[in-house]
């Protein structure tokens, strides 16, 4: 390894966009990951895929994707024993333990690797929904009206169907599903029931129907300023989402309303204040009657950052890596103040409608503006496929230019014969 050049080790279930925006910034990059996508390779000096390692596909092992993230970290930090840096990704939002195993592993064996992520601490609270509602609620915002599953009653009449059960763990839109009526509710108790699942990991939330927004923020613990508000794509039936709620993309800029965008950046930079977050987060939320609703914080860097950079024509990453350095505050906000969206670009994120053959999966990943090109092997039904980028002078014209991409995709894989 050149010593002058400093790596960084990224875990997560997708670390491609992180993992590249490095490589493109100069870094020396290390990965663990869980699906070792072709376009990931290129920008590694080493790596471990999961599903390569453990020669399975996503749908067998992404109930316990996290227990193989720690390992095989631990695995690559014994490995490669002068890495940098390490920031996790994607994956083990809430995975406290986890994070502390590998922590404790770089503390024990006395390596020089720095944590670029929030502290421990920090996670937990930005990740308790109730704790953080309750700091909304003191400081005059509205919250969804939220309640715990295991004591929630139909007959409770603050709440209307449709509503919405959650889980209190997880990211992405999986474990949520959306309740529209008394006989609906009653089979997912009996399911709950039957699957001997803790319905005290799970919580009952006021149904909003309204424009899914985030806000993607950064921070050096002590300053902050926001890097973009983004529209959020979820559950676009053309992209063949296998759950209701299931992130399926992003727009950036949002092209909201000025007022809108300050208001969803007002509370995302109190959030920011008051949990103490540091490097680069995101925060979800749906704006309804010009009113953005917090749905949930991901204090680690968002999905959406790749479709920042690509409108800002920025590096990102490095800014994260530099918010975690002393006096480097004035650089970020330098290069932030200086940096204006050149264009909209557009993330759209295309799971598979059925079996796709490994001949199909070629050629797609021969198509322009193709991301996440998953390695040439029959895809099962649900799994995701790839990514479409795409960028263009207006909203419309890079969502729509996004939209025909995945057309061509769709002919593709309906193709007969």
């Amino acid at each position: 390894m050149n010593a002058n050049i400093p790596s960084v080790l990224v875990v997560g279930f997708n670390t491609r966009p992180l993992v590249c925006s490095l490589h493109e910034s100069g870094y020396i990059v290390y990965a663990v990951d869980f699906f070792g996508d072709l376009d990931l390779i290129p920008c590694v000096q080493d790596s471990i895929v999961i599903t390569e390692r453990l020669d399975s596909e996503y749908n067998f092992l992404k109930e316990n994707y996290k227990d193989f993230l720690v390992r095989f970290t631990i695995e690559m930090l014994k490995k490669h024993s002068d890495i940098d840096y390490l920031i996790i990704g994607s994956g083990l939002d809430d995975a406290i333990s986890e994070r502390e195993t590998i922590l404790n592993f770089i503390r024990d064996k006395n390596l020089k690797t720095l944590n670029l992520n929030n502290d421990l601490e920090t996670i937990k609270m930005a990740r308790d929904i109730q704790y953080v509602y309750d700091l909304l609620r003191s400081s005059g915002y509205q919250v969804p009206k939220i309640r715990e599953f295991s004591s929630f009653k139909i007959s409770d009449n603050q709440f209307h169907f449709p509503f919405v059960l959650k889980k209190k763990t997880g990211a992405g839109g999986v474990n949520v599903y959306k309740i529209e009526s008394k006989e609906k509710f009653a089979f997912m108790k009996k399911k709950f029931e039957a699957s001997l699942l803790d319905e005290n990991n799970w919580y009952i939330q006021e149904y909003l129907e309204g424009t899914p927004v985030s806000c993607t923020v950064i921070s050096d613990g002590n300053n902050f300023e926001i890097i973009s508000v983004n529209r959020q794509i979820i559950s676009l039936n053309f992209l063949n989402p296998p759950k209701e709620f299931m992130y399926c993309g992003n727009i950036v800029p949002s092209y909201l309303m000025e007022k809108d965008m300050n208001f969803i950046s007002d509370i995302s930079l109190f959030l920011v204040k008051k949990l103490k977050l540091k490097g680069i987060n995101g925060f979800d939320f749906v704006l309804k009657n010009h009113y953005p609703f917090l749905m949930e914080i991901n204090p680690r860097i968002p999905g959406s950052i790749q479709v920042s950079e690509l409108a800002l024509k920025i590096n990102l990453l490095d800014l994260h890596i530099k918010s975690f350095e002393d006096s480097k505050w004035n650089s970020i906000l330098y290069n932030l103040k200086n940096a204006d969206f050149k264009s909209f670009a557009t993330k759209l994120i295309f799971f598979a409608p059925h079996l796709i053959s490994k001949k199909t999966v070629k050629k797609i990943n021969s198509l322009d503006y193709i991301f996440d090109k998953t390695v040439p092997n029959p895809i099962q039904k649900n799994s995701p496929v790839c990514t479409v980028l795409y960028e263009d002078n207006n909203f419309a014209d890079s969502f729509f230019g996004a939209l025909k991409i995945v057309d061509n995709i769709k002919s593709i894989v309906n193709k007969k014969g």
